[in-house]
Formats: C-alpha cells, structure tokens, sequence
C-alpha cells in the first residue's frame, strides 16, 4: 500500500457514504474562491518580462506578508484535503454499481 492511502474497510465505507455529500459541497466551496490560470498559476502580481519595467532591479528574498503566507499555507492544506476527499468520493462512486435496491440507490443519491 502506498503512503497516504487508506485501506477500505467496510465501516470507512460507511463512513465516507455518509459524509459524501459533505464531502462534495466541501470540494465546491474549496475550488470557488481561489483563482487559476491556464498554467496553474494564481492570479495576482507578476514579474514583468517585457518593457523597462524588465531592465529595473527585482527584489531578492522571499515575502515577508504574514497574511500571504498564511493564505498559501491554506490553499496548500486545502488542495490536499480536497485530493483526499476526491480519492473516497471516487472510491464510493466505484461502488455505486453494487448498490441492490431501488431504495437503497435512492437514499445513496
């Protein structure tokens, strides 16, 4: 078994069945306040690679925002949570087909 991985047990099955919805509106809340671009880069200041802004000096060092910090620290935290939560989704998603019971599928949706 790999590093990070859970086994699947049937009371984690269970578990995650009963947190799925959870789970879901946790991953859309998550995806909605952050923005990306295209190469998976967040939107804000860049270093400016064209014009006499390009011939200035760049600051050297790292930032020293603690508010910055403290939001790429989240959204980190947040992309491996939200990578766990997919993970048991999909693993109970997998499962779906075995579900017996017209009942059964509909309480599981």
């Amino acid at each position: 078994m790999k590093q990070g991985q859970t086994t699947i047990t049937k009371e984690n099955l269970l578990q995650w069945i009963e947190n799925y919805r959870w789970m879901v509106e946790t991953i859309e809340e998550a995806r909605q306040p952050v923005a990306k671009m295209d190469n998976n880069s967040y939107i804000g200041a860049k270093t400016a690679m064209y014009g006499i802004e390009a011939t200035l000096p760049k600051a050297s060092g790292g930032t020293s925002d603690p508010v910055f910090a403290e939001v790429q620290r989240r959204v980190y935290a947040l992309n491996y949570r939200i990578k766990e939560y997919e993970q048991k989704i999909a693993e109970v998603q997998k499962r779906i087909l075995f579900v017996e019971g017209d009942r059964k599928v509909e309480v599981l949706h």
